[in-house]
């Protein structure tokens, strides 16, 4: 059996993590291929999915639970696989899930599949995809705290129904979880010691969590431009005047008379030795500043209060009627 292991970290409290993956039947929302998970009872887990194109069933057993640090399992019947996701607190808001999965190939398809890395490059998909939904949602949808294993405490099994206090308290923004904890909850009439009867009276309160978002970027793009420029420039030359002069003005070279004789005379000029040289120019400088809003958050509460009708009252019998 091939065993693969991935990590990520996610902006999100340990605890919504946790609670967030203990949503079983909500993994085809982001594992690649999986059709359908269905928990049956306390430990067991129906998975449906299509692995190399074909359809595929199998039940897996949880093999061990333990809330905030472990979810481990292991099928007992179709394709063989086993697993186990830990969770670590890096931070008040951060969390970084480790899976580690083994599947056993079973046909000529899934083999080369497993050996090109595909089901790897699944699994880190799963959990990016994972990280996103969460991140997005700004909340988990629900969470099992009961344990499976080696010291299981009473509440195996004790899965919030839908409607419940722990789905209210997931629904609420991460900041702000254990104050959404402290609202009062509904109760309903009780009767207290003697002739007193208690009707609590609940109320909403708003608690506003923050959160960093993006808010947009700034691009720079640098362009190259070509400009031709004129540069004036002096450059010497020399040139040859010919000119017959009497024969009084000449020096006697010396030199014997009538010989043919081929005399040159070298001319220069100068030209332009043209070099480019790289300076900078100026520049562009971008600077993030930080300021403050004020933004009102609207939202309705509710709140009960409670009308006296004393209509049944019975009156008090006057003295005239008593006698």
């Amino acid at each position: 059996m091939g065993v693969s292991t991935h990590s990520i970290e996610i902006n999100a409290p340990l605890r919504a993590v946790y609670n967030q993956w203990t949503q079983f039947e909500e993994f085809p929302h982001f594992m690649e291929g999986v059709i359908e998970v269905r928990q049956e009872g306390e430990k067991f887990l129906f998975w449906k999915a299509n692995i190399a194109g074909k359809v595929k069933e199998w039940k897996a057993e949880i093999t061990d639970q333990v809330p905030d640090q472990r979810i481990a399992w292991q099928s007992i019947d179709g394709s063989p696989n086993s697993g186990a996701i830990t969770f670590e607190e890096l931070g008040p808001d951060l969390t970084r899930v480790n899976a580690t999965i083994g599947y056993e190939p079973e046909g000529l398809l899934e083999k080369t599949g497993d050996a090109l890395g595909i089901p790897s490059g699944r699994i880190e998909g799963d959990l990016e995809r994972f990280r996103d939904l969460i991140e997005e949602r700004g909340r988990e949808t629900g969470g099992w705290r009961g344990e499976i294993g080696e010291g299981e405490s009473s509440d195996v099994g004790l899965r919030p129904p839908a409607g419940s206090r722990s789905e209210e308290v997931a629904n609420q923004p991460y900041r702000a979880e254990h104050e959404v904890s402290g609202t009062t909850a509904h109760t309903p009439r009780r009767e207290a010691s003697g002739d007193t009867v208690e009707v609590p009276l609940s109320e909403e309160e708003v608690k506003i969590g923050k959160r960093t978002v993006g808010a947009g970027e700034v691009k720079l793009h640098k362009t190259v431009t070509t400009e031709q420029v004129n540069v004036p420039v002096e450059l010497k030359r020399e040139d040859a005047v010919v000119q017959r002069v009497p024969g009084h003005e000449m020096e006697h070279t010396g030199k014997e008379s009538f010989q043919e004789e081929r005399i040159e005379v070298p001319l220069t000029r100068e030209e332009p030795v043209v070099e480019k040289e790289t300076r900078v120019a100026g520049g562009v400088r971008v600077r993030k500043t930080r300021g403050v809003e004020q933004e009102t958050i609207r939202k309705n509460v509710r709140r009960e209060d409670v009308d006296v009708d004393e209509s049944g009252k019975a009156s008090r019998p006057s003295t005239t009627e008593r006698e």
